[in-house]
């Protein structure tokens, strides 16, 4: 027992055995099969309101991004789901979500943003030297 939980602690690593990975005992939580069904139906209603209002917070050249960030919605919902917090009204939920999702992405983006940049070309050095001096 746990001083915290009432339950006991379940082990959080699967064993191996014969090389197969098997759940510890309980792994499985009382309410996952009724929150999968929740998420199933919220999917299939809900699940292209959450492709178009991803779709219109990217950036035209990431539209490539669309599939992607809608899945981390849906996994984002799913985790929500699963900690056991009520949701009043599915389609708003989610449609915060999506659009949470994208701007995370674009504050990740800002900081890890990859540029090639041509060192034979003097205007192109002095434009990274100038970004690199503005963000230092």
């Amino acid at each position: 027992m746990s001083i915290v939980a009432e339950k006991p602690v379940l082990p959080q690593v699967a064993g191996r055995v014969d090389g197969v990975l098997e759940r510890p005992a309980g792994a499985v939580r009382v309410g996952d099969a009724s929150v999968r069904a929740l998420l199933a139906d919220w999917f299939a209603a809900y699940g292209p309101l959450v492709e178009r209002v991803v779709g219109r917070q990217v950036r035209r050249e990431d539209l490539d991004l669309v599939e992607d960030l809608a899945q981390d919605a849906w996994l984002m919902a799913w985790q929500h789901l699963l900690s056991g917090q009520a949701v009043v009204s599915p389609r708003g939920f989610l449609a915060v979500v999506a659009r949470r999702r994208v701007f995370a992405h674009y504050r990740t983006a800002r900081v890890r943003r990859e540029e090639a940049t041509n060192f034979q070309d003097e205007a192109a050095v002095a434009r990274l030297a100038a970004r690199i001096g503005a963000a230092a």
